[in-house]
C-alpha cells in the first residue's frame, strides 16, 4: 500500500521592481503593493503573491487590456498623422454612436445586437446622412464602453461627492471560481439629496477581511478620495465580516466610524432565531408540503381532483425561500387558505404514503374527522407562526420602502421590540390561537405557551444583540434629524458629540430656529409637489421622506453648520438595496448568453448603468451640451475602432 503523496505547499510571491523595466511591461505595470500590481491603462488591480510574473503576463493577454491598449496605438497613430476637423455633421455622428451605445448598455442589448442594429440604420434611413456614417461594430462599442463612457461615469460621481462625507458598502458573490466585490458609495447632496453610485468593482479570490480593506484603500486613492471623511462601513454578511469593519477603522484611522448591517437580514434573522424554540417547524411542513404537492405531475392533478371533489377552490401552494426567511407568511397564508383540504388529502393517503414532517402535524387526525372544529397541538403551531410573522412582514415593508432613511431605522426596529415585548409580557399569541388554546388539554398548553414564550425571549435577545438600541446608539441620536417635529439643539449637540462634528453652535441655533419656523411650510410645499408629480412616479423612481425636506431647506436658506449634521448623518445608508441592485444588474448582464463577457467589460456596463442617473433621452440632451465636450473628445478618439 503506497503512502498518500504530500499536499504541495503554495509559495508566496512578491511584485519585483525590474519586472517595470521589462518592454513589454513597462508602459502600463504600476507597484500598487508588496503582492499586488495595477494597469494604468485598464484602471485595474491584480494580485501577484500567488503566479508571480505570471499574474502580470495574463493579464497582458486579456481581451480587455489588448482593445485598450491597441486604441491607444490607433488613437496616437491617428493624432499625429492628421488633425481630425470638427465639424457639426462629424460631432453629430460621435454622439449619435454614444447615444447607441448608452442605449444598449441601459438596457442589456447584446453586442451582436447592436452591431447588427448599426448595420442597419443606413437601410432603414436611407436620407440621412448621420445613419449613412454610423459605423459602430462590437469592437468600438466596447471600446467606447471600457475608455469613455465607464471612466467619464466614475468623473462625474466623484466630482459630484466633492468634500462631503460618505460610506462605504461592499458585497461578495461567486460567479463560477470568479469572487466579485462591488463597492458603493453614499453621500448626502445639498440639490440632489441622498446619492448612490458605483466607486469600483474588484475581483479578487481571497475574500480575507485585510486583502478587501486593502483593495479597499486602493480604490479610494485611486478615487482621490482617501482625504475624504468617510462616516460608515458595511457588509451584507456584517456579523460574519465584522473584523473588516475593525480593520478599515484601524487602516485609516477613524475612530467614529459606524457599522452599518442590512437591516432585512436583522428582522430576517430575528424571526429565523426565534422560531428555532418551537416543537413543531412550521418552515419544514411548509417545504415538504410544496415538495409532496409538486414533485410528480400526476400529484398536483391528484390534488386539484380532491379540492374539487371537496368543493374548495384550489390556490396555488408555494413554497419558503430560504435565503429570504420572511417569504414564510406568504407561504403559510396561503397554506392555510388550502389547509381543510390538504388534511383531508393527506389524511386519505395514510401515514405510509405522506412525508414524515407532514404526517406529524397530521397524525392526530387518522382516527376523527376533518373539520374547523378540531384542533391539534401541531396545528396551532401553524397559526401561532403565521400570526408573528404578519408582524415580521409588515416591519419588512417598511424597511424596504423608498421613503425609510437612516433618521428612521430606530423607531422602526423599537416598534418590531416593543411588539415583541407586548406579547411576551400579556402572553398574547394572536386572536385566533387564544381561542383555539382553550380547546387543548392542559398539558398540550402549557407546552405551547413554553414554546411561545421561548420563541419570543430568543427573539428579543438576538434583537438586541443585533442593533444597538442604547441611549448613545448612532441611530437613536440621529433620529431627531427625521423632523417628525421641530428640532432642538440639545439634541443636536449630543449628535455632534458623539460623531466629533465640528460646527459654531452659536451660528447653529440660528439655523436651528429658521428651519423650525419653515418646517410646516417645507412640509407642505413637498406633499403639493408630490400630488402634481403623481404621474411621473409610475415611470421613474421618485424618492420621498425627510432627505426632501432638508434639500428645500438648504435650497432656500443657507445654513453651512446644518449642512455638514445632515451630510454627515445621511451618507450612512439604512439598508443595502443599492448593493443587491448591483448583483442583481450584474446578473442580467452575465446571462448565460453572454457567458463570454469579460470581467473588465461587465465592471464598465455596471458604472454606465448605475453611475450616469440620465434616462436615454436625458443622455441625448446632454450630449448637446458644453457639459459633455471632454465626453465627446474622448469618443472622437476611437473613431479608428
Amino acid at each position: 500500500m503506497t503512502e498518500p503523496g504530500k499536499k504541495k505547499i503554495r509559495r508566496l510571491c512578491t511584485f519585483k521592481n525590474e519586472w517595470l523595466q521589462l518592454p513589454d511591461y513597462q508602459n502600463w505595470l504600476i507597484k500598487a503593493s508588496e503582492d499586488s500590481g495595477y494597469c494604468s491603462i485598464c484602471d485595474v488591480q491584480f494580485t501577484v503573491k500567488f503566479d508571480s510574473v505570471k499574474a502580470v503576463k495574463h493579464h497582458a493577454e486579456t481581451k480587455g487590456h489588448k482593445i485598450k491598449v491597441q486604441g491607444q496605438v490607433w488613437c496616437n497613430a491617428s493624432n499625429k498623422v492628421s488633425v481630425k476637423s470638427n465639424n457639426a455633421e462629424e460631432q453629430r455622428v460621435c454622439a449619435a454612436e454614444l447615444l447607441l451605445t448608452y442605449h444598449g448598455v441601459k438596457h442589456y442589448h447584446s453586442y451582436r445586437s447592436q452591431d447588427c442594429g448599426n448595420k442597419l440604420y443606413p437601410s432603414v434611413f436611407p436620407d440621412s446622412k448621420i445613419a449613412s456614417k454610423i459605423h459602430c461594430g462590437m469592437t468600438k462599442v466596447e471600446a467606447l464602453i471600457e475608455a469613455v463612457l465607464a471612466p467619464h461615469s466614475l468623473k462625474l460621481a466623484v466630482q459630484d461627492i466633492g468634500s462631503a462625507p460618505f460610506s462605504i458598502s461592499v458585497d461578495a458573490f461567486n460567479i463560477g471560481s470568479m469572487k466579485l466585490f462591488p463597492v458603493v458609495i453614499q453621500y448626502f447632496n445639498k440639490d440632489k439629496g441622498i446619492c448612490t453610485s458605483l466607486l469600483d468593482f474588484l475581483e479578487d479570490a481571497d475574500k480575507t477581511s485585510e486583502v478587501i480593506v486593502k483593495n479597499l484603500r486602493s480604490c479610494l486613492q485611486n478615487a482621490s478620495l482617501v482625504q475624504n471623511k468617510i462616516v460608515a462601513y458595511g457588509e451584507r454578511d456584517f456579523e460574519e465580516n465584522e473584523s473588516g469593519f475593525v480593520h478599515l477603522k484601524q487602516m485609516l484611522d477613524l475612530p467614529n466610524l459606524v457599522p452599518t448591517h442590512c437591516s432585512t437580514q436583522i428582522v430576517h434573522n430575528t424571526a429565523k432565531h426565534g422560531l428555532r424554540m418551537l416543537s413543531y417547524d412550521v418552515e419544514c411542513l411548509v417545504l415538504k408540503v410544496f415538495s409532496e404537492v409538486f414533485a410528480l405531475d400526476e400529484n398536483n392533478g391528484e390534488l386539484k381532483e380532491f379540492f374539487d371533489f371537496m368543493k374548495t377552490d384550489y390556490t396555488e401552494i408555494l413554497r419558503q425561500v430560504p435565503k429570504r426567511f420572511l417569504a414564510l407568511f406568504t407561504a403559510i397564508d396561503k397554506l392555510l387558505k388550502n389547509w381543510p383540504a390538504l388534511k383531508s388529502y393527506f389524511v386519505s393517503k395514510g401515514e405510509e404514503d405522506v412525508n414524515c414532517t407532514v404526517w406529524a402535524f397530521l397524525s392526530e387526525y387518522k382516527d376523527i374527522a376533518s373539520n374547523d372544529e378540531t384542533i391539534t397541538l401541531p396545528e396551532l403551531y401553524i397559526y401561532f407562526v403565521h400570526n408573528l410573522m404578519s408582524q415580521f412582514t409588515s416591519t419588512i415593508k417598511v424597511l424596504e420602502s423608498n421613503y425609510l432613511q437612516v433618521t428612521e431605522l430606530y423607531a422602526t426596529f423599537n416598534k418590531l421590540r416593543r411588539e415583541i415585548q407586548n406579547r411576551q409580557e400579556k402572553g398574547f399569541y394572536g386572536y385566533k390561537v387564544m381561542q383555539l388554546l382553550k380547546k387543548l388539554h392542559p398539558n398540550e398548553q402549557n407546552t405551547f405557551i413554553g414554546d411561545a414564550q421561548q420563541t419570543y425571549m430568543h427573539m428579543l435577545r438576538y434583537l438586541e444583540k443585533r442593533f444597538d438600541f442604547s441611549e448613545n446608539s448612532f441611530y437613536k441620536l440621529c433620529a431627531p434629524l427625521s423632523l417628525d417635529r421641530p428640532l432642538e439643539l440639545d439634541k443636536l449637540c449630543t449628535l455632534m458629540t458623539n460623531l466629533d462634528i465640528q460646527v459654531d453652535v452659536d451660528e447653529l441655533f440660528t439655523e436651528v430656529s429658521v428651519l423650525n419656523d419653515a418646517l410646516p411650510i417645507l412640509k407642505g410645499s413637498i406633499i403639493n409637489a408630490e400630488s402634481e408629480q403623481e404621474q411621473q412616479q409610475h415611470e421613474r423612481h421618485h424618492q420621498t421622506g425627510s432627505s426632501e425636506v432638508w434639500v428645500e431647506f438648504f435650497k432656500c436658506c443657507e445654513a453651512p453648520n446644518l449642512l455638514r449634521i445632515v451630510q454627515h448623518v445621511f451618507a450612512v445608508p439604512a439598508i443595502n438595496t443599492f448593493v443587491e441592485r448591483i448583483v442583481s444588474v450584474m446578473k442580467n448582464l452575465w446571462a448565460d448568453e453572454r457567458n463570454r463577457l469579460q470581467t473588465d467589460l461587465v465592471k464598465a456596463e455596471l458604472f454606465v448603468h448605475f453611475n450616469y442617473k440620465m434616462t436615454c433621452d436625458e443622455f441625448a440632451g446632454f450630449l448637446q451640451t458644453g457639459a459633455a465636450k471632454e465626453l465627446m473628445a474622448a469618443a472622437a478618439n476611437c473613431e479608428m475602432f
